[in-house]
């Protein structure tokens, strides 16, 4: 019976199944490990040593060859600069700026300046309750400047 090793271990499991591609498409019989659960939480990487690469013991130099093929390692890198890049673009489409500084440190927050309205007031005065509605605005952490 062959003994199954772990092949390689890595912490993007992004490039762990695009390895694990490569072999399977050279004839490599391989599989991934811990993939699922660093994928969901990717804090638990470090806790986990990352994604496992699994294969048959008597691949070994044949799974080494394949990868160490200087195009197959160039289009590799490729593969996952472009998906890192495409996530990266992904994530703040509509990034806003403060009109004062230009700094992107900006949330959209509870005012802290004029956060009540004249009704907002009144209603609460006669209930004698906290006010019960406030104002949200963009609010800049680097300038403190508030807008629209």
């Amino acid at each position: 019976m062959d003994k199954i090793v772990v092949f390689e271990t890595y912490y993007n499991p992004i490039e762990a199944n695009i390895v694990k591609t490569r072999l399977i498409d050279s004839g490599v019989q391989c599989f991934l490990s811990d993939e699922n659960t660093i994928t969901i939480n990717p804090l638990y990487t470090q806790a986990l040593g990352g994604v496992k690469l699994h294969l048959f013991e008597r691949d070994v130099e044949t799974a080494r060859n394949i990868l160490q093929d200087e195009d197959v390692q160039i289009a590799l890198d490729n593969a996952v600069e472009q998906q890192s890049d495409s996530i990266a673009e992904d994530k703040d489409p509509n990034v806003i700026a403060c009109p004062v500084c230009g700094s992107t440190n900006v949330g959209y927050v509870q005012a802290t300046k004029k956060r009540f309205g004249i009704f907002t007031i009144i209603v609460s005065l006669l209930l004698l309750v906290y006010p019960f509605s406030v104002k949200k605005t963009h609010h800049c952490f680097d300038c403190k400047h508030e807008f629209e």
